[in-house]
């Protein structure tokens, strides 16, 4: 396995917000994690250890009945998903009006905290976002 080979595979973990990759042939046990390479096997002093995903709570940045997505949307929309920061996640609705929640950072949304039709007051815990490099 050449070095230009798992530089490859590091340049579309990134693109694609994949956090880890492991490989396995008959010689040779791969893992990537965090931009960083090494080869299971290895002494643990020549090796970094990756840098863990840190989490944060997108909270409602104001008052409203919790969507996760457009009312004239036709399905639910999926988690996990990436998504990039600025990018709409979800909605809160007070009477006729209806107000975007963007997400803070780019990053994975893997989790919804509050349900679909809820009413959610400042503050109020929306979503699971595991930030990333994308």
């Amino acid at each position: 396995m050449t070095s230009a080979w798992i530089e490859s595979v590091l340049e579309l973990m990134q693109r694609h917000g994949i956090a880890e990759f492991e490989y396995q042939d008959d010689t040779r046990h791969v893992v990537a994690s965090g931009g960083e390479v090494f080869e299971v096997g290895q002494r643990a002093e020549e090796r970094a250890a990756p840098a863990p995903r840190r989490a944060e709570t997108v909270a409602a940045p104001h008052v409203g009945l919790f969507l996760p997505e457009h009312p004239s949307s036709a399905k639910d929309a999926a988690l996990p998903r990436l998504v990039r920061r600025g990018e709409i996640i979800g909605y809160l609705k007070a009477g006729a009006l209806l107000r975007p929640v963007v997400a803070p950072s780019d990053g994975v949304l893997s989790r919804q905290l509050t349900p679909k039709g809820e009413l959610a007051g400042y503050g109020t815990p929306l979503f699971e976002l595991h930030a990333a490099d994308l």
